[in-house]
């Protein structure tokens, strides 16, 4: 099978990933859900765990933050380390306010909160869909959490039509995130006519009656099977009803919702999930782990974010459950395992624009489909450094991918990644990676379809030759 071949099959695999993706809460679930059809256990961190080598395990904290892991079946307390690859599951996005309610000139709307850096007014003139997560009470008193999918566009943020905009205003769309991003989820005069209007009243038990209205709440409902009056509470994400696809005369790109970072999540859930790299622990003391965390949009700093104490606890308890069943392990062999240990930051990366080549620095300009990004910050907003640097790229040579060295211009801001957070925190040596893309934080992304094949063999031969390349690398 050729490389295009392979890249389209990936391709695919990703359009069905994301397009399921709508919220972090959907993606822990349809990455959980592909984790067990291959075997993985679920483990829970309020709850004793048993550990053996060749197993295979996955965590799922907050509902939105999933790390899973296998470990190598020679497992050697005195030998090991953590093959880490970090991804985020949320990307910037609108979000239900927690007292929703509004109605301007008859039209009902819906307050939000704007979440993360996105690109705003490509939100406008979109049809929208609601999803997230929905708290409810059992009969029997319990809380627990469902998915909620409205399944069909529900809301859209309206342009202002270029006859209403003053001149100054039309080359320079500015829209105020307060005033201008409510969508519209119905009018009362339609509801009037068609007979349609839902009462308050018809909700007047349900403990969010006065946060949201009443007929999104039956909704909600409806597509849950959970009695209005037993929901809590709700994390709601609006997300674009366009499903992702192919574009282009030779469909090479993939336009997309949520690349940033749901390309990332994806490759490194189907890398460590890949028959070959499943079989290589056979002969592996090591253990393979992805981290896809919630919240790197808005800081990390959270309970299930990568500035939680998360891996550095997973690790530490991992190392000590698989120790204590050897003999003559080091006092210092868990010191040893985390410099032995690496941490791969996947991230989207910039793509040089067409339109906007000066935008690009200099020799450092990467493309879509011609392989991933090496990203490149000498005042460390990515973690690549000469010697992590040149682990990749053993790494890619092994596999033959292609690898272009991103670097930003010295006169424009710099992003940053989970990287430079999770690396001080742990004391373990990391880079940054990420796909070439356009449109980064727009509410349609576009990457390239080879680079979807060329994402995943680079994780795959992370997992697969790490070993063999470490130990001469990480003396450096």
């Amino acid at each position: 099978m050729s490389v295009i071949e392979k890249a389209r099959n990936l391709t695919g695999d990703f359009l069905n990933f994301v397009n399921k993706g709508l919220s972090p809460y959907h993606v822990v679930q349809e990455s959980k859900e592909r984790l067990e059809k291959v075997g993985f256990t679920q483990l829970h961190e309020g709850q004793n765990w048993k550990l053996v080598p060749g197993g295979k395990y996955y965590l799922i904290r907050s509902n939105s933050t999933l790390l899973a892991f296998t470990v190598g079946k020679k497992f050697d307390a005195n030998n090991t380390g953590f093959k880490i690859i970090g991804a985020h599951t949320d990307s910037p996005c609108l979000r239900l306010a927690p007292l929703s309610q509004a109605t301007n000139q008859n039209f009902r709307q819906t307050c939000v909160c704007t979440y993360g850096g996105g690109l705003w007014h490509t939100w406008f003139d979109r049809d929208l869909v609601l999803a997230g997560r929905v708290v409810y009470k059992t009969a029997e008193g319990e809380f627990k959490t469902t998915l909620y999918n409205s399944e069909r566009p529900i809301l859209k943020i309206p342009n202002l039509a270029i006859h209403l905009t003053p001149q100054d205003e039309r080359g320079k769309f500015a829209p105020n995130t307060e005033t201008h991003l409510k969508p519209v989820l119905s009018s009362e005069v339609y509801e009037k006519l068609s007979n349609t209007v839902v009462s308050q009243d018809a909700v007047q038990n349900a403990p969010l009656k006065n946060n949201h209205y009443a007929g999104l709440l039956l909704d909600i409902s409806k597509k849950t099977g959970i009695p209005v009056d037993n929901i809590i509470d709700l994390d709601l994400c609006f997300a674009d009803s366009q499903p992702a696809t192919v574009v282009g005369i030779n469909e090479e790109f993939i336009s997309s919702p949520r690349l940033d970072n749901l390309f990332s999540s994806w490759a490194a859930l189907v890398a460590l999930t890949k028959p070959e790299v499943n079989q290589e622990i056979e002969n592996s003391s090591y253990i393979n782990v992805i981290c896809l965390f919630d919240h790197e949009e808005c800081g990390s700093e959270s309970f299930q974010g990568a500035g939680s104490t998360l891996l550095l606890q997973t690790i530490d308890r991992v190392f000590k459950l698989l120790s204590a069943t050897q003999a003559n392990v080091d006092v210092d062999s868990l010191h040893k395992t985390y410099i032995n240990s690496f941490f791969v930051s996947a991230d989207m990366a910039h793509s040089i624009h067409p339109n906007y080549p000066e935008k690009h620095k200099e020799n450092h300009r990467i493309k879509i489909n011609e392989g991933i990004g090496l990203k490149i910050n000498h005042n460390q907003r990515y973690t690549t450094d000469s010697v992590s640097a040149s682990l990749i790229k053993s790494v890619a040579s092994k596999a033959q991918i292609p690898i272009q060295e991103f670097v930003v211009k010295n006169d424009s801001p710099c992003g940053s990644t989970i990287g430079p957070i999770v690396s001080p925190n742990t004391g373990i040596k990391a880079c940054d990676i990420g796909a070439p893309q356009w449109g980064m934080h727009s509410i349609r992304e576009t990457c390239g379809v080879v680079d979807s094949y060329y994402y995943v063999e680079l994780m795959s031969a992370f997992f697969l030759h790490y070993e063999t390349i470490a130990p001469t690398l990480l003396q450096c």
